[in-house]
């Protein structure tokens, strides 16, 4: 399990790719909208230009590139009607994903300690924790003596042990 500051910034970055995907699909699959209500307007022949070196399709009557009627999606009303409902789907199941992920993104910010907390109980918390470590860093070296004096004891009896049965066997 990770820490809330990792799990955190995960659902962060889980949250920046949904919107990032979602924006990439709205722009891949929508419906070019007029930037302004005249039709004629700059900003709407601007926008609707092709880009520096983007190959433009030709309708002229020996051109491969002809779109046939029978399968052009914008000729079938229904075939429309299906890719206008299924983009819909798409969107409120993105949109709901994403609310989704903002919630649970709310949930553990609300989570994080110190949420609610003045920063001078904050203050005097870290400051009794700060005791609380000096008393055990203490403890633990008043063990460590304790144990270095009890493998002195061991080594000078396993030494006396040793150095008896050394003599028995004279």
């Amino acid at each position: 399990m990770t820490d809330r500051l990792t799990q955190l910034q995960v659902c962060l970055d889980q949250l920046v790719a949904q919107f990032n995907a979602t924006v990439n699909y709205v722009n891949t699959n929508s419906e070019a909208a007029l930037l302004d209500p005249e039709e004629n307007s700059v900003a709407n022949i601007a926008a609707s230009a092709p880009l520096p070196g983007a190959v433009v399709p030709s309708n002229e009557p020996g051109s491969s590139n002809k779109q046939t009627t029978a399968n052009s999606v914008s000729n079938q009303p229904t075939a429309r009607v299906e890719a206008e409902q299924n983009f819909e789907n798409t969107i409120n199941e993105l949109s709901t994903d994403i609310i989704l992920k903002s919630r649970q993104l709310s949930m553990l910010i609300d989570s994080l300690p110190g949420i609610g907390v003045s920063p001078e109980s904050q203050l005097s918390l870290i400051e009794e924790l700060a005791r609380e470590l000096e008393q055990v860093e203490k403890e633990r070296v008043a063990k460590i003596e304790e144990k270095d004096v009890l493998l002195a004891q061991c080594e000078s009896l396993i030494m006396d042990v040793a150095s008896g049965i050394s003599e028995t066997r004279r």
